[in-house]
């Protein structure tokens, strides 16, 4: 009797400990909490010598604001930010490209729903700008990350204040989905497009959704 009672003490032990490592929800791909949520934020520790990132509220993404003429554009552009303007983790990030993820969560049928906003996005606005030649969207191709991963790139030389010269910014997005989780990788650089970094940031963010969840099932 004493060794059953050490057997499944031990029992106990272990699988408390590999609750700890692998979310709870993740067998049945539940919506996530908060805590396991920000646990999945890429750190400087899973940046190394890349950069750094501190944990810290972003703002919420907005395309809608851009000065593009096309309307099939601008309306999936609305479509994406509604999606997305509800609560999420996030971290900044700073490197040889700046930007941020962001990671939310929700049932199967909202995180479809963002991924088909991405999708929309990248396929509705490839090749749309506006009339001076200060704002383009081109369509990028984030290869295989997680279960879906859509991208695009913003290019934009409008000033950010009155009397600032014209400078190109790019502003790259990959929306990554894995199982019960949705990142958002957000790249910015002037000048030069660093879409090759922006694409190690995001490669890391979907391993470490990978990772949180069991290979098996």
């Amino acid at each position: 009797m004493k060794n059953r009672a050490r057997i499944a003490v031990t029992a106990l032990t272990l699988a408390a400990s590999l609750a700890a490592v692998v979310p709870a929800s993740a067998a049945s791909d539940r919506p996530l909490s908060r805590t396991q949520l920000k646990k999945l934020l890429v750190t400087t520790k899973d940046l190394g010598k890349e950069g750094g990132a501190i944990p810290m509220d972003l703002k919420q993404l907005d395309l809608t604001g851009l000065e593009v003429d096309d309307a099939h554009c601008l309306t999936a552009a609305r479509a994406f930010d509604a999606v997305f303007d509800r609560p999420a983790q996030s971290a900044f990030v700073l490197g040889r490209v700046s930007g941020g993820e962001r990671l939310y969560t929700g049932d199967a049928a909202t995180l479809k729903k963002m991924t088909s906003a991405a999708q929309r996005v990248a396929t509705a606005c490839d090749g749309a700008g506006d009339r001076r030649n200060m704002v383009k969207i081109v369509k990028r191709a984030p290869g295989k990350l997680g279960q879906a991963a859509y991208a695009f790139e913003v290019q934009d030389s409008n000033p950010v204040y009155e009397g600032q010269g014209t400078k190109l910014y790019h502003f790259d997005y990959v929306v990554i989905r894995h199982r019960s989780a949705v990142a958002v990788v957000q790249g910015i650089s002037a000048g030069a497009s660093h879409w090759k970094d922006t694409m190690k940031l995001a490669r890391k963010a979907a391993a470490k959704l990978v990772s949180a969840y069991p290979r098996h099932v």
